[in-house]
């Protein structure tokens, strides 16, 4: 799908990310930046700018005389972002009890009540990017610029991950995370964060043990 002029270098970010995604490009397949730039409508080099900050995201690998392809995602990789992202989630619950409002709080809560309908109703997808949305709240309510940036690689590859845990538990430590949070409680937050995130990356760890893992944007 084409991107419509006049565009810049995040709507052309975008849309290679999204071809990568949804496994319209495959890893493995090359990307070149004249096929893309006439693809696109736009110059070379934003084509070249974009695919360096896809490439700092993890989804693009440039290979020296040969060019730049869609990376092969594995669990190595994402447990990896997991390691990160447990820190500074943590951090983003800490600073989040500073900065929230009750009708913060609220909303915090009732995304994760949201979170849970929609497992009760088996909608995997919805359900995964409503999650995302959840945690995304916190690092915002952080009101810490530089940590979002930082957090953008991670929230990316999290998209790979089907939700795999028992969606009563997750339920449980999104409304402890909360409480902890509206009653600024920093320490609890902070630990509480980790927590939730730790236990994500251990199954991915069980999964990648067993054989079981498969980015759900990579296709047999």
């Amino acid at each position: 799908m084409p991107v419509q002029n006049p565009v810049g270098r995040h709507q052309v970010r975008e849309e290679i990310q999204r071809r990568i995604l949804s496994g319209e490009s495959q890893p493995g397949e090359r990307l070149t930046q004249q096929s893309l730039a006439k693809q696109l409508g736009v110059a070379q080099g934003t084509v070249r700018e974009s695919l360096l900050e896809l490439q700092w995201l993890g989804l693009v690998e440039s290979i020296d005389r040969l060019g730049v392809f869609v990376g092969k995602l594995d669990a190595t990789h994402l447990i990896e972002a997991y390691q990160v992202r447990e820190v500074l989630e943590g951090l983003a619950a800490r600073l989040a009890c500073e900065y929230s409002s009750r009708a913060d709080v609220a909303l915090l809560r009732k995304m994760a009540d949201h979170i849970w309908e929609l497992s009760q109703e088996k909608n995997e997808e919805e359900m995964g990017a409503s999650d995302r949305a959840f945690h995304l709240k916190i690092m915002n309510l952080s009101r810490n610029k530089v940590l979002l940036r930082l957090a953008e690689g991670y929230r990316v590859l999290s998209m790979a991950v089907r939700a795999s845990r028992d969606p009563r538990v997750v339920h449980e430590e999104h409304l402890q995370i909360v409480v902890a949070i509206g009653n600024n409680l920093p320490e609890d937050a902070e630990r509480l964060m980790r927590h939730h995130v730790a236990e994500a990356r251990k199954m991915i760890e069980l999964m990648a043990a067993r054989n079981e893992f498969t980015p759900k944007w990579v296709k047999d």
